[in-house]
């Protein structure tokens, strides 16, 4: 469950790459062997094939966001900021990549640091509505950093929208396990998201 609820917390990051480009081949083979090395607990293989990726495509959020995460779990945050700070200028300022940096600021705890990336990546994003179960998840993500930045109140309003629409079951499942960690929350940025779980 708390996987799910932080795919859907990260998935507001992969809205801003979205595109018809198709990334390169190579790059998602490495994004894959690391992966597989990550769930081997193969720490230095994951960090080596995320990295060789990131040569072949520097602007491609998921596999920028798979090293990130890879430093996070290694408890080293500082070498994360590093990658995120070393990101190419085109996506440098992105939501995605701010929002990384905000996360990864709270992991050394600036979370003053990071609630002012959050609060521009939010100012920043075009305001995401729920259309399908297709964007359900990108939906939410948006409305958890609606959240994170103060803005509680409103996110529960669309939450409460939401939950009046026709929705499938898992849907209604979904919204109902994110609801109250929403409903709950009391600040202190992503972690306090997590802390409420």
């Amino acid at each position: 469950m708390r996987k799910a609820f932080y795919i859907s917390i990260l998935i507001i990051l992969f809205s801003c790459n979205k595109g018809e480009r198709i990334p390169n081949p190579l790059a998602i083979k490495y994004q894959e062997k690391g992966v597989s090395y990550q769930m081997e607990n193969k720490a230095d293989s994951a960090v080596f094939y995320y990295k060789k990726a990131i040569k072949l495509e520097p602007t491609e959020i998921a596999i920028i966001e798979s090293l990130v995460k890879m430093y996070w779990i290694n408890e080293q945050p500082e070498l994360a900021l590093k990658n995120l700070n070393e990101a190419p200028n085109e996506i440098k300022e992105s939501n995605s990549i701010l929002i990384l940096k905000g996360m990864t600021l709270e992991k050394m705890d600036k979370l003053n640091d990071a609630m002012e990336l959050y609060k521009k990546a939010f100012n920043e994003s075009s305001k995401i509505r729920y259309k399908s179960e297709k964007n359900l998840m990108e939906f939410i993500g948006y409305l958890t950093l609606q959240t994170v930045v103060g803005e509680k109140e409103k996110a529960l309003a669309e939450f409460k929208k939401l939950k009046e629409k026709n929705l499938t079951e898992s849907e209604k499942q979904y919204i109902n396990s994110i609801e109250p960690i929403i409903r709950n929350y009391k600040g202190g940025g992503y972690n306090g998201i997590f802390r409420n779980k």
